[in-house]
């Protein structure tokens, strides 16, 4: 029986008013310290969470369907998310149009030995601990217990990236930031024409690889039609790759900033940190990536943390209704190269200025060199820890 098949267990009532209750809260101190535009932010995560929750939106598994058995469907799916994103960011950035006064600006960020070595450790530890995407949300196999190392894992490993975010980005040398779009004679056509021209070849080429290797199928998708298919089930995936890229799009309109996961673990475990008696604030990632004021302000009074409070609490609420919020046991095995994988993907991720999200997803859509690097050395980690595994069974999960 395929996940699509599945059928789920009743809503679970207590977890559901649990989260419900902590999402009012949030919300309640997000206006009565931010103000609206905050409100609209935690929505947002919200819908992103719920949209999480229905959607193939893997990075590791994108690449190694292509060696396992050919099957490009999900790496189409990207590049539709990214042909659409880059437009609307495109149109977004060189209008500069946003809401509640802010100016946008998209994720672009440097090309530094920090991106190289961060984005191949995120693709390496994605590959050997990715119980941190949808499916795992869904698994009735662990994946959701497992889903706590490699949660744990990443908090750790962002906050001790960004104590080293110095040694990778500063001490090393390093680019400027450049946008293909404001930093080259391309201008925003041109840049929009380069990378939609390069999203629409891999659209073609993977389509005509798909074609030669005649793979099987992925699991029949769900027409959205009826009402516990489209709370419950896997939404097809073309709409996922519309809904994300609208939504990242509507982030960057009232955040003016795109919708980033990393920085929020970065402050949650600097302000850990900060607590048990280390200086996160002499840390050069603060000052830099962000303002240190945000550590003694109230995580209310950050963007980041309220975008990703809704971002949680979406995707819980949505598995609380469909009956997920149950955990069986794992091998300590499973457990420690989950919780590695964590620490790799989050140590990668902060010094590499985010992760398939912050540099792969929203650095493409703003057109930042940086994110067209992040994004070839995520490859070839997620490549390694394949060929790894096959060479070490135990890395394979």
């Amino acid at each position: 029986m395929t996940e699509d098949q599945t059928k789920y267990e009743d809503p679970q009532y207590g977890w559901l008013l649990a989260f419900a209750a902590a999402s009012v809260f949030v919300l309640w101190m997000s206006y009565t310290t931010s103000g609206w535009q905050f409100v609209v932010l935690f929505v947002l995560g919200f819908l992103i969470g719920f949209t999480l929750f229905h959607t193939r939106y893997g990075f590791s598994s994108v690449y190694t369907q292509i060696l396992e058995d050919g099957n490009t469907q999900m790496l189409r799916g990207h590049m539709q998310k990214l042909i659409i994103a880059v437009t609307l960011f495109a149109l977004i950035l060189s209008t500069q149009t946003g809401l509640f006064g802010v100016r946008p600006e998209g994720a672009v960020s440097p090309v530094s030995f920090g991106v190289v070595i961060g984005a191949f450790l995120f693709g390496f530890g994605m590959n050997i601990g990715s119980n941190m995407g949808p499916a795992a949300m869904k698994t009735k196999e662990g994946g959701r217990t497992a889903l706590l190392f490699t949660v744990t894992g990443f908090l750790t490993g962002a906050t001790i990236g960004g104590a080293h975010y110095a040694l990778w980005n500063v001490s090393l040398p390093h680019m400027s930031p450049i946008s293909l779009a404001e930093d080259t004679p391309l201008g925003y056509i041109g840049a929009w024409l380069l990378q939609t021209g390069i999203f629409a070849a891999v659209i073609l080429g993977s389509y005509l690889y798909k074609k030669k290797r005649r793979p099987p199928a992925l699991p029949p998708m769900p027409r959205g039609t009826g009402f516990r298919e489209v709370l419950f089930h896997w939404w097809p995936i073309w709409v996922g790759a519309t809904v994300f890229a609208v939504l990242n799009a509507a982030v960057l309109l009232v955040q003016g900033s795109p919708w980033k996961l990393t920085a929020a673990f970065t402050l949650w475990g600097s302000k850990i940190s900060d607590a048990v008696g280390f200086d996160p604030a002499s840390w050069r990632y603060w000052g830099d990536q962000a303002a240190v004021t945000d550590l003694t302000n109230s995580i209310f009074t950050s963007s980041l943390s309220v975008l990703n409070f809704g971002v949680v609490a979406g995707t819980l609420v949505t598995m609380a209704l469909a009956g997920l919020m149950r955990f069986s046991g794992i091998t300590l095995l499973n457990a420690v190269m989950t919780l590695a994988g964590g620490l790799l993907m989050g140590y990668g991720a902060a010094i590499s200025f985010g992760a398939n999200v912050g540099a792969y997803f929203s650095g493409l859509a703003s057109m930042s060199l940086h994110a067209w690097v992040w994004t070839l050395f995520a490859v070839l980690g997620v490549y390694t820890a394949y060929y790894a595994g096959n060479k070490l069974p135990y890395l394979r999960q």
